[in-house]
């Protein structure tokens, strides 16, 4: 029989079938070989059964499954016998073909080949057609456009994304031939900058290759100018940056002419561009000596006016040099001087008075005089005494915000749905798989309840909704860690619509692999699917809560445990053991006496634990782990109930187990141990299951334990974090509960809020602005609170950097200390503010020490 590469001529039907088996089999090379030694008769049958194949291989499977492993195959197949570039090009960029997990689909070898006998114009015009189809950010296709348009040696077509797709393929190499066209697009093509910005490896291979004449430095140079003035953030511009510094020439004449080719673009580059862009027009145009006087005072009066105190430090040097050179200039620099006059940072505004002051008497004294109210007091009194003007006055001391009101109470818990009684209320459940705690246990309920009582009915309701494409994944070998899968399973079981796997057992999650919380949660749903495998559902369950809190009435559950038993039935061990959490901590003595004549074994069980008062109460402790973190413990006897003691006696852990959504649940699972369930989910909050919108609330949480309980240090880490993010409404709410209630734990809260911002876990700026809302919002204390202890953990040593913000977060200290009274010294603030430095953090730190040291006054005192 002849192999599949070398196929005897055949007729289109014979051919397409070849070739369909081949597809499916998905042997793209063996495609290719096929459709080579085909006829051009055959190749058009090829081709127009083509789209028909992709559709059924696409029908296949589910919507959200890729066919991505077919892909080279069908695209071999499009090459090799589609006749026009246009529709070749169509073919190979179908969707189906070029998913976005589908990456490069390394086939460029092999479709070259299928092309080697096309003409150059053909190929051209394929290229230019791939090369307009590349879209970011995954470039599918760019390894055959490359190739393509490397092998004709066309001109490439204007198009951004070829030329962000060429950098990301590797560093420039003097031998690519579409190098000449490309590198000049590098400075125009908008991506580029934001791919590059992180790789060391191209400007440093470019300023080699202008350094060896492969590449003209003239054009980098004039394309990295012409790239700043086109504007953009800093992290967009940083590969250029980096570039125009290497290709700045060391032989200092040469430099000086480069510069000054370029001085008026510097110019212009000083009022608008990123920090790191204009740092290097204003250092470039300061050494060149002798440029126009019009340029001079340009650049000055667009650097004078920026917000960087860096820049605008540099600028005032740059100018008290140039007066002193040039004293004709003092007039025409008075105007540039006089904006630095505004800045809010108290160092450049003394550091450009003390230029003012050096300087020439100029013949207009007007612009300074103008400026002198915006300087402070004490600064535009040393202005107005050489230029006029008028002195600010004193800003008197803000009157603190009006005091924190008690939070308003919770909103009431809504009542308890009814049960479910129809077959359809039961399936329009069932089609519902975002359902809250009680809509869930409703739903358990209410298919227990019908499966036992009318199974047909339940049968015929459900058998529409429960389709074999409704909930695919059960019949992979994936865990169940969500109840609804459980029970979607069981109603498969029961309907007899799609398949179940034989061996359920194994869908459990091991112990360690969820929380316990989470497992008795499963264990229920599995004991109801293992009941509708006997074919003896319940008559009812025992654990469904009768309160909104998720409690269970005592007598209520000995009045089931009755009917059970004299139905004959059993409830299932973690049904029982879920209501024996349930019930409240006080047990009247009704339920006590009639509980006692139980004879079943469960009602035994619980008439025992009902006597003892309930379930015993756990002790929740707080033990330390390494980097001053805490970890929460729960222990109690062992009650010899395996999911009980796995909830009241493991130490909580986190554990990834993608059902964080079900946290909202455990609150009322163990609604008498608050504790208890605190404990469970304060290590899932440590690993921010909250930041994507799943989890318990932080202001459930906060129902669940106090700030400054056992759980204080675990409250403060969350809290930090939460207050850092962007959705921070309900952390902001929190904080001020909490300081409302006094149980805020400020001291902790300081604590972790220096530690996670120094180790740049969370951004300072938005921490200080949550800590700055709730002043206003009348926390003013407990904020006071927070920062002083959070100052001793920010101050930075000797020779150390500062984290930023940390200016911010000091003034916000003195205000809040003078609203609340606050004294008291405070070491390392004390060090860093008797440092011999002028920057405006050790200024705001000596204003802070000398509030503090200031000594309170005495009733006795104010009134003398």
């Amino acid at each position: 029989m002849p192999s599949a590469t070398h196929l005897p001529v055949l007729d289109g039907a014979r051919a397409w079938e070849t070739i369909a088996v081949l597809i499916d089999e998905q042997k793209p090379r063996a495609v290719a070989g096929a459709v080579r030694d085909l006829d051009p008769a055959a190749r058009r049958a090829v081709a127009k059964a083509l789209p028909g194949h992709l559709k059924q291989v696409r029908a296949r499977r589910e919507p959200w499954e890729p066919i991505d492993d077919y892909a080279p195959a069908f695209r071999a197949a499009g090459a090799g016998t589609l006749t026009g570039a246009s529709a070749v090009a169509t073919w190979l960029n179908r969707r189906e073909l070029n998913t976005r997990w589908s990456g490069d689909h390394r086939d460029t070898g092999l479709l070259l080949d299928l092309w080697a006998d096309r003409d150059d114009a053909w190929l051209a015009d394929l290229a230019r057609r791939l090369t307009l189809r590349l879209r970011g950010p995954q470039y599918i296709g760019l390894d055959l456009a490359l190739a393509l348009l490397a092998e004709t040696g066309i001109e490439p077509p204007e198009h951004d994304p070829l030329v962000v797709g060429w950098v990301i393929s590797g560093p420039p190499r003097p031998k690519d031939p579409l190098l000449p066209f490309l590198l000049p697009r590098i400075f125009e093509a908008d991506g580029v900058g934001r791919r590059l910005r992180d790789n060391p490896s191209w400007p440093r291979t470019l300023a080699t290759m202008a350094d060896r004449g492969t590449v003209d430095r003239r054009l980098l140079l004039d394309g990295c100018v012409r790239r700043f003035l086109r504007g953009g953030t800093a992290a967009d511009l940083r590969f250029f940056v980096r570039l125009h510094a290497l290709l700045l020439p060391a032989d200092p004449a040469v430099r000086e002419r480069e510069v000054r080719a370029h001085a008026l673009d510097y110019v212009r580059l000083l009022p608008a561009a990123p920090g790191p862009v204009a740092d290097i027009a204003l250092d470039l145009l300061r050494e060149v000596p002798g440029l126009p006087s019009r340029q001079v005072v340009e650049a000055l009066d667009g650097v004078l006016f920026r917000a960087e105190s860096g820049l605008v430090k540099s600028g005032l040097s740059w100018l008290e040099q140039t007066v002193q050179r040039r004293p004709g200039l003092a007039d025409d620099c008075a105007t540039a001087l006089a904006q630095a006059f505004a800045h809010e940072s108290y160092s450049v505004q003394r550091r450009a008075v003390r230029v003012a002051l050096k300087l020439p008497a100029p013949a207009d004294a007007a612009p300074i005089a103008a400026a002198v109210p915006l300087l402070p007091p004490d600064l535009g009194a040393e202005a107005a005494a050489r230029f006029g003007g008028e002195v600010a006055r004193p800003e008197p001391p803000a009157e603190p915000p009006p005091p924190l009101t008690a939070p308003p109470p919770a909103d009431p818990l809504p009542a308890l749905p009814p049960p479910i009684t129809t077959g359809a209320d039961l399936a329009l459940a069932f089609g519902n798989s975002f359902l809250d705690w009680a809509g869930t246990e409703r739903v358990m309920d209410g298919f227990v309840r019908l499966a036992h009582d009318g199974p047909d009915t339940v049968r015929a309701a459900l058998a529409p909704v429960l389709r074999p494409n409704f909930y695919p994944r059960l019949e992979s070998d994936d865990l169940w860690t969500d109840p609804h899968e459980w029970l979607v399973a069981a109603g498969r079981l029961l309907t007899g619509t799609a398949p179940v796997p034989a061996n359920w057992h194994g869908r459990l999650p091991p112990p360690r692999g969820v929380s316990a919380l989470h497992l008795l949660y499963l264990h229920r749903c599995a004991e109801i699917y293992a009941a509708v495998e006997k074919g003896s559902p319940p008559p009812f369950l025992l654990s469904v809560p009768t309160e909104p809190t998720g409690h269970l009435d005592p007598l209520a559950l000995v009045e089931r445990l009755e009917r059970l038993h004299a139905a004959g039935a059993d409830p299932g061990p973690a049904d029982l053991q879920q209501a024996l959490l349930r019930l409240p901590r006080d047990i009247p003595p009704d339920a006590v006496r009639r509980a006692a004549g139980l004879t079943s074994p469960e009602g035994r069980t619980a008439a025992r634990w009902l006597a003892e008062g309930g379930l015993p109460v756990p002790e929740v402790s707080m033990r330390p782990l390494e980097h001053d973190r805490l970890e929460a413990v729960v222990s109690a006897p062992p009650t010899g109930l395996p999911l009980v003691d796995a909830v009241f006696t493991a130490a909580p852990g986190y554990v990834y187990d993608a059902h964080g959504y079900h946290q909202r649940i455990w609150p009322r699972m163990l609604p008498s141990h608050p504790d208890v369930v605190a404990a469970h989910i304060l290590p899932q909050l440590r690993h921010g299951m909250i930041s994507f919108g799943y989890g318990t609330p932080v202001g459930e949480l906060l129902q669940l334990t106090p700030g400054d309980g056992p759980f204080a240090g675990a409250v403060a880490h969350f809290l930090a974090r939460r207050l850092g993010e962007r959705r921070h409404a309900e952390a902001d709410r929190a904080l001020l509960t909490m300081a409302a209630r006094g149980d805020l734990p400020a001291a902790e809260l300081g604590r972790q809020i220096g530690r996670l911002a120094r180790d740049g876990e969370i951004q300072p700026a938005r921490i200080i602005e949550a800590l700055e809302r709730a002043a206003e919002a009348g926390a003013y204390t407990a904020v006071w609170d927070v920062i002083a202890a959070a100052l001793p953990v920010l101050c930075p040593g000797p020779g150390e950097r500062p984290v930023h913000g940390l200016k911010r977060l000091i003034a916000l200290g003195l205000r809040t200390a003078r609203w609340s009274g606050a004294h008291g010294p405070i070491p390392e603030l004390e060090e860093l503010a008797s440092r011999k430095a002028s920057s405006d953090l050790v200024r705001e730190a000596r204003a802070l020490v000398a509030h503090l040291a200031t000594q309170p006054k005495t009733e006795g005192a104010a009134s003398g």
